[in-house]
């Protein structure tokens, strides 16, 4: 039986567990299509764990924050004013809100602190500074990939 190799595109099926607690499952939908050894930005930290299962083979990964999504960075939290906030609406301290940046695009930002005419937000991403584990069962080898590609490991 043919197994997985470093370029190969594979369907996977992922569960995700967050180091505070919150879980991430492709099992009530879609799997996931990725090439093994390319760092994918749903599984980071996946890297060549895959290389040598079958399918129906799975394997579980520890990720510490670094190869994760990264530490958190105290200097993503920033003072913001508070017209950079849809008008009315509640801002609760400790909550993820949705808020156009400066490029037009929506992005999450924790709101840390509301202070008058002021917001202290985090911008770090939601799973900055969380370790995870990643349980990946592999369905199916589609094909080799085209190239290495940009983040091979």
């Amino acid at each position: 039986m043919r197994t997985a190799q470093q370029g190969d595109r594979v369907v996977v099926h992922y569960v995700k567990r967050l180091q505070d607690g919150s879980v991430v499952s492709s099992r009530d939908g879609a799997p996931l299509e990725l090439t093994v050894g390319v760092e994918h930005p749903r599984l980071p930290g996946l890297g060549l764990a895959l290389v040598g299962l079958a399918p129906g083979g799975s394997a579980t990964v520890s990720v510490p924050p670094e190869r994760a999504y990264g530490p958190a960075d105290p200097g993503r939290v920033r003072r913001w004013p508070r017209t950079r906030f849809p008008g009315g609406r509640p801002l609760p301290v400790g909550k993820w809100v949705r808020v156009a940046g400066r490029d037009g695009r929506s992005r999450l930002v924790r709101v840390v602190e509301v202070r008058g005419r002021t917001v202290v937000v985090d911008t770090n991403h939601r799973c900055a500074g969380q370790a995870l584990t990643l349980e990946v069962e592999l369905v199916a080898i589609e094909a080799p990939a085209a190239g290495p590609g940009p983040g091979a490991l």
